[in-house]
This record gives structure tokens, C-alpha cells and sequence, in this order.
């Protein structure tokens, strides 16, 4: 179910396409999360108790507030958001337990990963030739960028570069002229999705796997040639990304926003000002109670519409997290994610990717959100944690 989870998200979006409303993809994540839940109860006691412990947190807090004032209606609404944040620690408390032989595990590994990276790839491509769905609008009402049949289209991004970086810590065997033709097709897939995280995050993560293994070899004449022509590939790189930016129009979309905003909102696509309505009410509106548990997604959405116009998430994760969760839920859910990353680290910066590929996801959280309350991110973040580590310790 791991392996195919993401082809279910593309069947949901074919769905959602001719008008079909079921979201089948829900469904099945939460028979996966049923599933996993059930092999721990039965099979790891004490992480099921850790798991359901979690759920509680996320659940109780609501029943609690909703017996106090009365309201609860949006009970159903608040746990349901707050249902896409434990399924990233639930699915690695689970493939972290899971006990495989080290063949299976290698095959297991070598199907997720390549797998769901050509899924990605090609419903990117079919995006891009009109087949699914645009990444964004342009000014003039046209399509910019693809994401194919992923509904959920500010999570492509994210999820690209978790499997991306994946299959390219997979390469490490393939000669480098390979290696490098794969990482010019991994550059024209971001270009493609015309996200700037996925541009900046491909670049960013492949140089933080590279850059220790090139210091750690020995100065020869073959890698001092290589060190000079760096400021060449470089300018190559920066005119594949100029000219893929032209030719989706995401430049349109760039000169728009830029021309009509400042410099950290056009960066941050106006999310800083999102950050500073909420900021407006947080300190006057809030109880103790609500700084410690947050107010829930439906009652932020609401008090956004009041105070600051606008009913909308901030999609910046802390923030989110923060306003909604309150300092405890944004204290668990970090916690959790920085313990799995410290786990991942082996001691050597070139054995493991999963350091990186946090510590970059991290950074867009920050940036762009849609990393830590991602349905889509979630369960896949989750294998990675979780088996990543026994992969390459094996």
C-alpha cells in the first residue's frame, strides 16, 4: 500500500477532473493509517501507545474546548486538518518498527523509491503538455507549470524533492557523467513544476550530498580541471533555469507579483502579510488555553476572515502550526521531525541523504509550507525516516 499510495492521489485527481467528488485518496490513507495502527497494537505495544498517545493530543484538546463553549461544529474540521500532522510520525513510529531481512528491505526500498520519482516525474511532464492540471495561473488566465493529476498542487513541490532526492542518493554508483545528466533532468523537472522551491531545493540538497564528498577525496589533476569549470556549469545551470522560467511563463507570473509587491513579500508570495494579520488578534484574542493547544484550523480560518480579511492559512508551517496547535502542538510535531533527523545522521555526511533532504524541507516550511500538515508528504517523509537509515546501515 506504501508503494502505490501516490498512484491513488493521481486516480483521485483523474476523479476530481471529470467531477467526481469522492476523494479516494483520503479514504485510503486512512485505512493505511488503520493498518498501521493495528500492526502496532498487535505487534509493538509500547509504539502504539506512543501513536495513539499523539492522536490524543490532537483530538482531546477539541472535545475539551467544544464541551466548554458549546460549539462543535467544527470538531470534525479541526481533527480532520489535524489528521494530516501525525500521519508523518505515526508512518515512521511504523517502518521504524518494522522488521525486515536485508534483500526485502533493499527491493522494498528500490520500488518505493523509483517508483513513485517516475510517477512524479511523468505527471509533471503531462502537466506541462496540458494533461491534468497547471501548477499556477498566469495573469492572463493561461496555465504555468504541471503537476499531471496531483490535486493537491502546493504539495508537489515538497514531495518532488523528498523522492528526488532519494533516487539521486540511488546514483551514487552511476558514473558521473550520468550523475550529471541526471541531475540537469532532476533541474528541468523543478523548472517544469515552476516552483521556486523545487528549483532552489534540487540544487541545495544535491550540493549538500556533493560538496562533503568532494572535500573528503584528494586534489588531482582530473578534480582540480573540475573545480574550474564549476563557475561554467554554473552559468549553465543559471541559463537552463532562465530559460525554462520563459518558456512556462512562470517569468509573467515573476514580473507580476514583483512589480505590485516588496521584496519579502513577492519572496515569500505575500505569506509575510498573512503572518502579520494573524499576529493582529494573536496576542489580544487568544487564551492560555489556546496559546497551549491552539485554536484549531476552522476557528483560525474564521478569526483570519475578521481581523484580517482574508480566510486563509498562512502557509508558512511554524506559524500554522503555532496559531492552530498552539505551542505545544508546534513544539511535538518539530520535536518529532528533528528527532528522526539527528536518528538519520550516521556520523559521515555522504552515507545518509535524510539529513538533507530535512534539513531543506525544513527551510521550505518556513518558506512556502504544505511540508508538515501534507497528506500527500506525510506518509512518504515517514518511510524515508524510518527505513532510510536501516538501508544504509546495512
Amino acid at each position: 500500500m506504501a508503494i502505490t499510495y501516490l498512484l491513488v492521489d493521481c486516480i483521485n485527481g483523474v476523479l476530481m477532473r471529470i467531477g467526481i467528488g469522492i476523494s479516494i485518496s483520503q479514504l485510503y490513507k486512512m485505512g493505511m493509517l488503520a493498518g498501521m495502527l493495528s500492526y502496532l497494537l498487535f505487534k509493538k505495544p509500547m509504539i502504539f501507545l506512543a501513536s495513539f498517545s499523539l492522536i490524543l493530543f490532537f483530538l482531546l484538546p477539541l472535545l475539551f474546548k467544544a464541551m466548554l463553549t458549546g460549539e462543535t461544529r467544527t470538531v470534525v474540521g479541526n481533527f480532520g486538518y489535524n489528521l494530516k500532522l501525525i500521519l508523518f510520525p505515526i508512518s515512521f513510529f511504523f517502518f521504524y518498527s518494522l522488521d525486515f531481512n536485508s534483500q526485502g528491505l533493499k527491493k522494498f526500498w528500490n520500488a518505493f523509491i523509483w517508483f513513485n520519482f517516475w510517477l512524479i516525474a511523468v505527471n509533471i511532464l503531462l502537466g506541462v503538455l496540458g494533461i491534468g492540471y497547471s501548477q499556477y495561473d498566469s495573469p492572463e488566465g493561461q496555465g504555468i507549470g504541471g503537476r499531471g493529476f496531483f490535486f493537491a498542487g502546493n504539495e508537489v513541490a515538497g514531495i518532488f524533492l523528498l523522492f528526488a532526492s532519494a533516487a539521486w542518493f540511488q546514483t551514487k554508483n552511476w558514473t558521473g557523467i550520468f550523475r550529471f545528466f541526471f541531475f540537469l533532468f532532476l533541474l528541468v523537472l523543478g523548472v517544469l513544476n515552476t516552483s521556486k522551491t523545487a528549483i532552489l531545493g534540487i540544487i541545495l540538497i544535491v550540493g549538500l550530498l556533493e560538496l562533503p564528498k568532494f572535500l573528503k577525496k584528494r586534489i588531482t589533476i582530473g578534480r582540480f580541471v573540475g573545480l574550474l569549470s564549476l563557475p561554467f556549469l554554473a552559468m549553465g545551470m543559471g541559463a537552463l533555469i532562465v530559460w525554462g522560467i520563459q518558456a512556462t511563463g512562470l517569468i509573467d507570473r515573476i514580473l507580476f507579483f514583483y512589480e505590485r509587491l516588496d521584496l519579502l513579500t513577492f519572496i515569500l508570495s505575500g505569506r509575510n502579510q498573512m503572518v502579520m494579520g494573524a499576529m493582529s488578534f494573536f496576542p489580544t484574542v487568544y487564551s492560555f488555553w489556546d496559546y497551549l493547544f491552539g485554536v484549531g484550523n476552522q476557528e483560525f480560518l474564521q478569526l483570519m476572515g475578521i481581523y484580517h480579511g482574508d480566510p486563509h492559512t498562512i502557509e508558512i508551517d511554524f506559524f500554522d502550526l503555532l496559531f492552530m496547535n498552539g505551542f505545544l502542538g508546534l513544539g511535538l510535531v518539530l520535536g518529532i521531525f528533528l528527532w528522526a533527523t539527528i536518528r538519520s545522521f550516521s556520523g559521515s555526511l555522504t552515507e545518509s541523504p535524510i539529513w538533507a533532504v530535512n534539513l531543506i524541507l525544513l527551510l521550505i516550511s518556513f518558506l512556502a509550507g504544505h511540508i508538515f500538515n501534507s497528506a500527500m508528504l506525510g506518509i512518504s517523509l515517514g518511510v524515508v525516516n524510518g527505513l532510510g537509515p536501516k538501508i544504509w546501515r546495512s
